[in-house]
């Protein structure tokens, strides 16, 4: 056998492009996405796959408000001024939209209480609740409705109308009155008159000198 020598600062030849599995891989690859690339550029662009950019919607809460009461029905101008007023306009919007949806209360009706409680959330609440859930003989609408706004805690005021309306057989409206005032409830049932609030008494007049 015949031993061949090798120069120590000898390199092997590079491959030519393309002989290699690996470049011969990547050279189709880069073919076929320029081929894509011409085509896509030749074909025109439909809307329907164009892409779309959504924008998020303006949530202004006094915009809003004017959406949603005129949505109950409540007219533009008496809208404006009512959402421009409120301290929280979405508040007074949606207990508005909540009660003319879930009751037979017009939005007109619903606004002017909504406007003069603190809590027109539990406003709301409690109007729905009242309609909705009691047992016994359903008031009209809009004794419930001032029944609720006259309470200081409307949301409790329901949960002792619906409660007691599953025991005792009431009206509804004798219900809203006992849960507003159990005291005078009481005396009216037992035929005893209502205590009345103490009088001042006035000292009599000095004698002149």
């Amino acid at each position: 056998m015949h031993n061949r020598k090798f120069s120590r600062t000898s390199s092997p030849k590079p491959a030519p492009t393309g002989s290699s599995p690996t470049g011969r891989w990547i050279l189709a690859l880069g073919t076929q996405l320029a081929a894509l690339g011409l085509l896509a550029t030749a074909l025109p662009i439909s809307p329907a796959s164009a892409i779309t950019i959504r924008i998020p919607r303006n949530r202004n809460p006094y915009r809003v408000c004017a959406l949603e009461l005129i949505e109950a029905g409540v007219g533009a101008e008496v809208a404006a001024a009512a959402c421009a007023d409120a301290l929280r306009p979405r508040d007074i919007s949606k207990c508005v939209l909540q009660i003319n949806r879930k009751t037979n209360i017009s939005g007109v009706e619903a606004l002017s209480s909504c406007r003069r409680v603190r809590r027109p959330n539990e406003l709301a609440t409690c109007v729905v609740n009242i309609n909705g859930k009691s047992r016994t003989q359903p008031a009209a609408p809009l004794v419930v409705l001032e029944g609720c706004r006259r309470s200081l805690l409307p949301q409790q005021l329901a949960e002792c109308v619906v409660g007691l309306s599953g025991r005792l057989d009431f009206p509804t409206d004798r219900l809203i009155a006992t849960c507003l005032d159990p005291s005078g409830s009481v005396s009216q049932l037992d035929g005893r008159p209502a205590p009345t609030p103490p009088v001042e008494l006035i000292p009599p007049p000095l004698p002149p000198n």
